[in-house]
């Protein structure tokens, strides 16, 4: 009588375990595949999977407005901010470098003037060209360290002419 009683017992708690699984929902959980869009820290939108397919080429593309990912289900919009005109470089007229990345320096009217080239790399001070008597001058790059910016200041007569900078490559 025992055993019979346990085994009722036993398949009953099957049978009810089968009931209570069935009970479970089959159909999926949306928001778990779902995607949060913050700007900033606040919460922007939700996207489903099919709409979040659409703009998640964004991440892997950096355009002028990208998603970046900072979680499982969390991305935030970020915006790229362009440089103002005034903060951007001008290329200066007299030291630039021409197509095959040498330094060119054109000075006009050496002749009359006393002309003087200070290149920088950052803090230390490469070149100091004094009493520049020809009008073109060609500085070869591999007298540079490496590739980069490199600033300098050019003096017309002692007097500061242009203070820019110059890209090697």
């Amino acid at each position: 009588m025992y055993k019979i009683c346990l085994t009722v017992l036993f398949s009953f708690g099957v049978l009810y375990q089968s009931v209570a699984q069935k009970k479970r929902s089959t159909i999926p959980n949306t928001n778990a595949l779902s995607q949060r869009i913050f700007i900033g820290n606040k919460p922007f939108k939700t996207l489903d999977p099919e709409a979040y397919k659409i703009f998640k080429d964004s991440i892997f593309t950096q355009t002028k407005d990208s998603l970046s990912r900072i979680g499982k289900r969390t991305v935030v919009l970020v915006q790229t901010i362009t440089p103002n005109t005034a903060e951007a470089w001008i290329p200066s007229q007299y030291v630039y470098t021409n197509s095959k990345g040498n330094l060119l320096i054109e000075l006009p009217n050496t002749q009359s003037k006393r002309y003087s080239l200070f290149i920088y790399d950052g803090p230390l001070l490469l070149f100091n060209m004094t009493n520049l008597q020809e009008d073109k001058w060609i500085v070869e790059k591999g007298n540079f360290y490496h590739s980069g910016w490199y600033n300098f200041e050019l003096y017309c007569n002692g007097e500061l002419l242009e203070r820019n900078k110059f890209l090697l490559q």
